[in-house]
């Protein structure tokens, strides 16, 4: 990353209808020893230790190099060093500085909107756990290098790209930062061999309990790790690809309701419509007139 570079955004009313946008990046190296922060931002955002800070926006810090403390309304002190990245949630109060012998080198980016206030409705960021260790650091990294461009450059809708790229790491915290097992690499590609055969097997002949046997796993804990992993259960998974399977025969094909039936491998056509009908709303042969 090139070094000491931050800029603060005023964000038109059109960005942010996307749901998602920025309006602050940075990313700033601080020698062993400096005064923390180095730079004087705007009020709103200036961070003394003995005051701390509270910010009326998200923020996604992640430190690059060295090790320091973090601390909030919400976490007892905590050490910190390189590759873990904090989430900074609007209301909450917190401190957090560079260990002196070290120093370190931070990037951010700051965002608002509908989006990211979702996320925490929803609990897939919580302010109790701000804390990730991040082990798709490069994946992060290079993001951030490229957000880094776009900062400076600010390119027409930038501020929505950089919020789109914070997403992306939001993701990746998600999924790639929780502690690792040496089975967890061993179950999740298990799971992607699930979503495989199951996306094979169109007519539904293999039983989920034949699948997990075929995994050589009991069926209890492959339905367990499959949640977990793509946030459905095996046969909601399976439901949704056939439903998907069944749209796209009716918009383009002209097989009847029980021809779709036989090849998809429903029991009936009743049974076709019924398991429609709860997804969609319609019958199949409504629907389909309706895309006409």
């Amino acid at each position: 990353m090139a070094q000491n570079f931050f800029d603060y955004f005023p964000v038109a009313p059109k960005m942010r209808s996307w749901g998602i946008y920025a309006t602050s990046f940075g990313t700033v190296r601080v020698p062993p020893h400096a005064a923390y922060p180095p730079v004087r931002h705007p009020d709103s955002h200036h961070l003394a230790w003995d005051q701390g800070r509270t910010l009326s926006e998200y923020q996604i810090l992640y430190i690059h190099s060295g090790q320091g403390s973090f601390e909030s309304a919400n976490t007892k002190p905590k050490r910190v060093s390189a590759k873990t990245t904090f989430l900074l949630f609007p209301g909450v109060w917190h401190r957090y500085r560079p260990d002196p012998a070290t120093g370190w080198t931070e990037s951010w980016i700051e965002l608002k909107g509908s989006y990211i206030d979702g996320l925490k409705r929803s609990g897939i960021i919580d302010p109790q756990h701000p804390l990730y260790r991040t082990h798709s650091a490069l994946e992060v990294e290079d993001i951030l290098e490229a957000a880094l461009g776009l900062a400076r450059l600010k390119p027409p809708g930038f501020t929505v790209r950089l919020g789109l790229m914070a997403a992306e790491i939001l993701a990746l915290l998600r999924w790639s930062s929780q502690p690792r097992h040496a089975a967890r690499p061993r179950a999740n590609q298990l799971i992607s061999d699930a979503q495989a055969l199951l996306a094979r097997d169109v007519e539904g002949g293999l039983s989920l309990e034949q699948l997990a046997r075929k995994l050589g796993i009991g069926y209890s804990y492959f339905r367990r790790k499959f949640k977990s992993q793509t946030g459905l259960s095996p046969n909601q998974y399976r439901l949704q690809i056939r439903h998907r399977r069944v749209k796209n025969l009716l918009l383009n094909t002209s097989l009847t309701i029980k021809e779709i039936s036989q090849k998809l491998g429903y029991s009936s056509p009743f049974h076709l419509s019924q398991d429609f009908s709860r997804i969609t709303g319609l019958p199949p042969d409504q629907w389909r007139q309706r895309q006409l």
